[in-house]
């Protein structure tokens, strides 16, 4: 009960900061005069603000243990998108003929821009008023950035602080972590903020337009309309998306000018697996360099982006794609998957060097990666029978464990709502990672 009460108060304060950031899609909806898109985005604010304050008035905010921080995170992104999806609930936005059907589609629909995911039911973004564009697109900053964590973390005592932020997946590399939550917010808004002005110019004279893409793409979630070539737009869109999987250790250093610190050994890794891998498919797919480049870079950052069709490359070529998403980008970055680290480590202890894993940390990696894979075969075997290959399934359905949001042009309103809520669950446990719903299920190891 006292553990209840923890998490119930924390999601209390969520919930009133969430509320206060949905000013900002509600200012846009007045300027454009979009009556029916503001009221429900109004009262999804005002019952944002008033849960938020029952639950901080039923349980006082304490300190978080490890399981209890687990459940929070767990609860966060599965009952959040329970608020956040109403506007697209009172917008009837997907059409959808029933009930079921309609809050199927909406919480599908949140799940897959709070996790970054980007999978949509939405067949022209554009087409939507742009207060619900621009919360479409507020709804993946804010899981994607774990604003609201970095937000709530500024109420913590300076004590709580590496727990808090070891639990959110904050990576911790300086000794004043308020300092560095504040360096997270400025950094991301930088970049969002910068290349709103480079697409604005590149791709859409629509300020709210070019400022979603920025988000969509840096979060490496919903993606926007692409044709191939090599322009601006194009290169642009590959810049931001390698930003965003990235670890933000590499971007802090950048703004703190630590320039020879960059190329770390977890960078260093990444960038010839994404040489590798671009080389590799431009002969497996018969593709030019830049498009294989621009496709790589789109699964291992978890991104989505697609202008050739993944689904038509040849098998050896999709089998690579398959696994360059499930490797996934740095740690504490935009991208799912299992990520770099990992991947550097298990290297480290393969070759037994000095900075291998303790056998805690290795076990702990292991166990990640078998778990990942199992559910992967699962949950792939329950959804190949859909009626599509195992190895569209696989892909399928990792491209949701990794958020990646790539579909073989299964994943459509058309689906049905047994296979939907797979994916839901999918995009969950890839976003909150299977080894913390295990600890929070059963308690951390000791």
């Amino acid at each position: 009960m006292e553990s209840m009460k923890k998490i119930v108060a924390n999601i209390g304060f969520f919930l009133q900061i969430t509320g206060l950031l949905l000013v900002l899609p509600i200012v846009i909806g007045l300027q454009s005069g979009e009556l029916q898109a503001v009221a429900s985005l109004v009262v999804t604010s005002f019952i944002a603000f008033g849960a938020g304050f029952v639950f901080n008035s039923f349980a006082e905010r304490k300190e978080l243990d490890e399981r209890t921080s687990l459940w929070l995170l767990l609860f966060t992104f599965a009952v959040l998108p329970l608020l956040l999806m109403i506007p697209y609930i009172w917008n009837n936005v997907f059409n959808s003929p029933n009930p079921l059907d309609l809050f199927t589609n909406s919480y599908f629909e949140t799940i897959s821009g709070f996790t970054t995911t980007g999978f949509s039911f939405v067949l022209n973004a554009e087409s939507l008023p742009m207060s619900l564009l621009f919360f479409r697109s507020l709804v993946e900053f804010i899981g994607g950035v774990g604003f609201i964590y970095v937000l709530v973390a500024f109420l913590y005592p300076k004590e709580d602080l590496d727990a808090f932020s070891e639990t959110f997946g904050i990576e911790k590399i300086s000794d004043n972590l308020k300092g560095l939550f504040i360096s997270i917010l400025l950094i991301y808004t930088l970049f969002v903020s910068l290349f709103t002005v480079v697409f604005y110019f590149t791709y859409s004279k629509n300020l709210v337009v070019a400022s979603c893409t920025a988000i969509d793409i840096l979060t490496g979630g919903y993606a926007p309309n692409i044709t191939a070539g090599i322009g601006l737009f194009q290169i642009s869109i590959l810049v931001l998306m390698l930003l965003g999987s990235l670890n933000f250790n590499f971007h802090y250093k950048i703004f703190h000018f630590k320039l020879r610190e960059l190329l770390t050994p977890e960078i260093k890794l990444f960038l010839i697996i994404i040489a590798a891998s671009t080389v590799i498919i431009s002969v497996l797919a018969w593709m030019n360099p830049f498009d294989s480049l621009f496709h790589v870079v789109s699964m291992v950052s978890s991104t989505g982006i697609e202008y050739i069709s993944i689904a038509a490359t040849p098998i050896p070529a999709k089998v690579l794609f398959i696994i360059i998403g499930l490797i996934g980008g740095c740690a504490f970055s935009m991208a799912g998957g299992i990520r770099i680290r990992r991947i550097q480590q298990l290297i480290a202890a393969a070759r037994k060097s000095e900075d291998e894993p303790t056998r805690k940390e290795l076990k702990s990696i292991t166990a990640f990666i078998v778990s990942l894979i199992a559910i992967l075969i699962v949950l792939s075997l329950v959804f190949s029978t859909v009626g599509i290959s195992m190895l569209d399934s696989i892909f399928e359905v990792g491209s949701a464990l990794t958020t990646n949001g790539i579909s073989m042009g299964i994943t459509t309103i058309t689906l049905p709502i047994g296979y939907k809520w797979l994916l839901i669950m999918a995009m969950i446990i890839g976003r909150v990672e299977i080894l913390n719903i295990l600890k929070a299920i059963r308690g951390p190891s000791t």
